[in-house]
Formats: C-alpha cells, sequence, structure tokens
C-alpha cells in the first residue's frame, strides 16, 4: 500500500507540473520561428506581374513558410540565369529558352533547373500603334522591332520565329533595345520602331497611358510555349526541398489572394513599389489601370489548359517542354534536339505547393480593403 501511495504522488506531481508548464506558455508569446533570407532574381523591373509575390510576403504566407523574401532585380534572363547557376541568387525567375539551348550537346552546363511553373503560356506579345499599315509579323519584315532590352527571354524566340519565316536579324529586320515603360511608349508613338516586342504587362500598361495599339497575331505553336517559372541551383532541390515547397505553396497562395481581391492586390504593389502607381489620374484611375495590367499577368498565371484544365499550381507539362525545343530548333536557335526535359525540371513539389485550403485563402484576401 505504501509503494502505490508514493507511486500515486509522484503521479500527481507530475501531472500537476505539466499543467503548470502548459499553462505558464499559454501566457507567453513564444518566439515566431527563424526566417531564413531568400534571394529571389526577377529579370525585369518590378510591375504588376508581380503582384502575387508580393501579396504573398503581405498577407503572411512567406512567413509562415519561415521564408524572409529580398527581391533583386536584373535586365533580362540571361543576366539572371548565371547569377542562379553561382548562387549569387537563390532563386530565379527566368524565361526558359535561355536554359534550354544551354543544354545542347557540347554547352557547358549550367546545373539549374526549373520547379515552378508560374506564367503558363507565352507572355510575350507584339504591338503596333491603331493605325499602322502593319496587320501580321510578317509586315515586320525590313522594320525596326523594339525591344525592352537584348538579354531579353523573348530575344530567342522571336528570332527563332522569324528565321522559320526565312528572316534573319539584322538583314530583314532589326532589333531596337528602347527599355520598357515610358522610353518603350515614346519609342513607339515617335515611331522610332514599328513594332514593340514585350511582355504582356508592358503592353497593358502602354493602353493604361492612352496608346492606341493593335497586338499581332503569332502562330499558336509559339503563343502556348510556357514562359517565366521558378528555378534554383540543382543542388537546392537537395539540401533543402522544405524551402522549395514553402516557398511554391506561399506564391500558390498569393495568386489566389490577388484573383480574390484584385484591388487589394493592386494597392499592396503600391506599398511596395510606389513607382508602379504611376503620377497621372486620380485614385480610381490608377487603380483601374493597375487591374488592366495585372489582369493580363493573372491570365497567364491561371491557364492550366496544359495540363488539362485542373488547378495544379506549378505544375509543367512534358508536352509543353518538348514544343519549346522543337521551336527553337526549327528556328535555328538550336542545333540539336537531343536535350533531356528532365534535365531542364522537376514537378516533385507539386503535391506540396497545393497543400492549403483556397476558400481560406480567398477569405482571408476578401476582407483586406
Amino acid at each position: 500500500m505504501a509503494f502505490e501511495f508514493t507511486a500515486l504522488k509522484h503521479k500527481l506531481a507530475s501531472a500537476a507540473l505539466a499543467l503548470g508548464v502548459t499553462t505558464l506558455l499559454a501566457g507567453i508569446a513564444l518566439p515566431a520561428l527563424a526566417q531564413q533570407k531568400i534571394k529571389l532574381g526577377t529579370p525585369a523591373r518590378i510591375t504588376y506581374s508581380y503582384a502575387p509575390f508580393l501579396m504573398a510576403i503581405e498577407m503572411g504566407y512567406m512567413k509562415d513558410e519561415g521564408i524572409e523574401l529580398e527581391i533583386v532585380e536584373f535586365l533580362g534572363t540571361s543576366l539572371l540565369v548565371p547569377q542562379v547557376a553561382n548562387k549569387s541568387v537563390d532563386i530565379g525567375f527566368p524565361s526558359a529558352d535561355i536554359v534550354i539551348i544551354n543544354r545542347q550537346p557540347g554547352k557547358d552546363y549550367m546545373p539549374v533547373r526549373f520547379f515552378y511553373n508560374s506564367a503558363r503560356s507565352n507572355i510575350w506579345e507584339f504591338a503596333v500603334l491603331e493605325d499602322s499599315p502593319i496587320k501580321s509579323i510578317a509586315d515586320l519584315k525590313g522594320k525596326k522591332i523594339g525591344i525592352g532590352a537584348l538579354a531579353n527571354g523573348n530575344v530567342p524566340i522571336t528570332r527563332g520565329m522569324y528565321k522559320e519565316m526565312g528572316m534573319t536579324a539584322g538583314k530583314d529586320y532589326d532589333f531596337v533595345p528602347t527599355g520598357v515603360g515610358a522610353p518603350a511608349i515614346r519609342a513607339l508613338t515617335n515611331k522610332d520602331v514599328d513594332a514593340f516586342n514585350g511582355f504582356d504587362a508592358i503592353i497593358a500598361q502602354f493602353e493604361t497611358a492612352g496608346l492606341k495599339i493593335r497586338r499581332l497575331d503569332q502562330p499558336t505553336k509559339y503563343s502556348g510555349l510556357l514562359s517565366n517559372g521558378f528555378m534554383v541551383h540543382e543542388d537546392t532541390l537537395k539540401s533543402n526541398p522544405k524551402l522549395l515547397s514553402g516557398f511554391g505553396r506561399a506564391i500558390s497562395k498569393g495568386v489566389v489572394a490577388c484573383e480574390a481581391n484584385m484591388d487589394f492586390c493592386v494597392r499592396n504593389t503600391w506599398k511596395y513599389y510606389p513607382s508602379t502607381r504611376g503620377d497621372k489620374g486620380t485614385d480610381a484611375e490608377q487603380l483601374t489601370s493597375g487591374r488592366h495590367i495585372l489582369e493580363s499577368r493573372m491570365k497567364r498565371n491561371l491557364n492550366f489548359n496544359d495540363i488539362g484544365g485542373a488547378r495544379r499550381f506549378g505544375e509543367y507539362a512534358p508536352q509543353v517542354w518538348k514544343d519549346y525545343i522543337d521551336v527553337l530548333f526549327d528556328g535555328g536557335e538550336l542545333t540539336s534536339k537531343q536535350i533531356d526535359i528532365n534535365s531542364l525540371y522537376t514537378n516533385e513539389f507539386v503535391p506540396e505547393f497545393n497543400k492549403f485550403d483556397p476558400a481560406q485563402v480567398q477569405a482571408q484576401a476578401k476582407a483586406r480593403q
């Protein structure tokens, strides 16, 4: 009996201690999880195209994953990719063409790979003034085509497209680097260039600036190509899958949140990058302009046709990579199609990217003003 009583006293004491610790912890704010600082490299200046990324920061989705994000701007995919390859940038957001071209036999291998499909269809468009006599991309023979920079990801695609049509840059047409934003608008308005070949948000910005333009249709094989995605050094795929899973999940939530509350998404972009707002028009007019530009990119972020329409954020369709290789080869940008597409991307983290409740994210976003 003495033994049983002693044992009972020990159990009661242990229970009381546990209860005391639990009560103590309940009254103390525990420190937040340590945040890992990550550099995200973009291939262009920040526009509304990047609004979902900023939404992921503002809504706390990055913080929830233990990530503190620093965004570093570059001027072109060909400048960004080497920064990922040498680990100066942790995660990059380039287009795919430069990496595909680098995977040809005989090229120096850059140890990088895409892990999240973001802009899921071709973001690059051709714009001409509304009253221009140019009606098709074929009409640009002998003309000047404005581009943001020679390092931009559209250059190999456009060169390839014209190569297939029997035209060569510098002989049958000329690329003219104009920059983007106001300089590009001036170049087109002043007819320093006959057309501008730029990404969706830049073309939409022409319209919000009051420029009357027309978009030129591109062959389906080009308009259906994938565009920018998230890429890392191959070492990171092996050493930090938790980071990549959490980053992709936060980005997915950011896209859903932007879709649910476009107005807040636009205003949030102003908060982080005030220059995106512009300095003309009323608050309502600026908001309308911002929505127009943002919607042009959201169409690409939410285009899941390549995987049958199911909303599986981040997933790549193997066939789209094969199509991309065919386009670059047919256009003369590749000397061989013997490229292992599995060396270009991975879908291994897709299940983790989609482990969240979209309805909950939508409700959170709609509650923001």
